[in-house]
Protein backbone atom coordinates (compact mmCIF):
# COMPACT_ATOMS: atom_id res chain seq x y z
CA UNK A 1 0.00 0.00 0.00
CA UNK A 2 1.52 3.86 -0.85
CA UNK A 3 0.99 6.15 1.34
CA UNK A 4 0.04 9.40 0.67
CA UNK A 5 2.17 12.29 1.40
CA UNK A 6 -0.67 14.59 3.02
CA UNK A 7 -0.22 11.88 6.40
CA UNK A 8 3.30 13.44 7.08
CA UNK A 9 1.00 16.14 9.49
CA UNK A 10 -0.48 12.94 11.36
CA UNK A 11 3.02 11.60 11.99
CA UNK A 12 4.91 14.94 12.74
CA UNK A 13 1.94 15.28 15.08
CA UNK A 14 2.44 11.35 16.30
CA UNK A 15 5.92 12.17 16.82
CA UNK A 16 5.50 15.35 19.11
CA UNK A 17 3.02 13.90 21.20
CA UNK A 18 4.40 10.62 21.84
CA UNK A 19 7.63 10.77 21.59
CA UNK A 20 8.91 14.43 22.47
CA UNK A 21 8.99 16.19 25.99
CA UNK A 22 10.44 18.65 27.60
CA UNK A 23 13.26 16.39 28.58
CA UNK A 24 13.65 14.68 25.28
CA UNK A 25 13.77 16.90 22.77
CA UNK A 26 13.20 15.73 19.09
CA UNK A 27 15.16 17.13 16.15
CA UNK A 28 13.13 18.05 13.08
CA UNK A 29 15.85 16.28 10.81
CA UNK A 30 15.42 13.37 12.99
CA UNK A 31 11.74 13.15 12.23
CA UNK A 32 11.90 13.66 8.65
CA UNK A 33 14.52 10.31 8.44
CA UNK A 34 12.00 8.44 10.92
CA UNK A 35 8.78 9.47 8.06
CA UNK A 36 10.97 8.43 5.42
CA UNK A 37 12.30 5.14 7.14
CA UNK A 38 9.19 3.60 8.88
CA UNK A 39 6.71 4.92 6.57
CA UNK A 40 8.31 4.96 3.41
CA UNK A 41 7.02 8.23 3.00
CA UNK A 42 9.83 11.16 1.13
CA UNK A 43 10.06 13.56 3.83
CA UNK A 44 12.34 16.92 4.52
CA UNK A 45 13.45 18.55 7.33
CA UNK A 46 11.63 21.84 5.72
CA UNK A 47 8.38 19.30 5.45
CA UNK A 48 8.29 19.03 9.34
CA UNK A 49 8.85 22.52 9.77
CA UNK A 50 6.09 23.52 8.23
CA UNK A 51 4.02 21.19 9.29
CA UNK A 52 5.07 21.66 12.92
CA UNK A 53 3.79 25.38 11.72
CA UNK A 54 0.20 23.97 11.03
CA UNK A 55 -0.04 22.40 13.68
CA UNK A 56 0.77 25.56 16.25
CA UNK A 57 -1.82 27.09 13.91
CA UNK A 58 -4.48 24.50 14.72
CA UNK A 59 -3.92 24.59 18.51
CA UNK A 60 -1.14 22.98 19.22
CA UNK A 61 1.72 24.45 21.94
CA UNK A 62 5.23 22.98 19.96
CA UNK A 63 8.20 24.69 21.85
CA UNK A 64 11.29 25.34 19.47
CA UNK A 65 14.44 25.30 21.59
CA UNK A 66 18.09 25.64 19.65
CA UNK A 67 17.09 26.23 16.24
CA UNK A 68 15.07 22.80 15.43
CA UNK A 69 14.95 20.62 18.42
CA UNK A 70 11.44 21.10 19.57
CA UNK A 71 9.22 18.88 22.12
CA UNK A 72 5.27 19.27 21.91
CA UNK A 73 4.09 21.03 25.13
CA UNK A 74 0.23 21.02 25.03
CA UNK A 75 -2.11 19.64 22.81
CA UNK A 76 -5.42 21.31 21.10
CA UNK A 77 -8.34 22.16 23.21
CA UNK A 78 -11.40 20.00 21.26
CA UNK A 79 -13.91 21.28 23.17
CA UNK A 80 -13.28 24.84 22.18
CA UNK A 81 -13.06 23.61 18.24
CA UNK A 82 -16.52 24.05 15.93
CA UNK A 83 -19.05 21.12 16.56
CA UNK A 84 -19.27 19.45 13.56
CA UNK A 85 -22.61 17.98 14.84
CA UNK A 86 -24.01 21.91 14.64
CA UNK A 87 -22.97 22.99 10.79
Amino acid sequence: MIKHKKLIILYVYDALKYGSSENNLLHQTKIAQQISKVCKIPCERKTVARNIKYLCEYGCEIITIKGKSCYMKSYPNFEKLVNIKNI
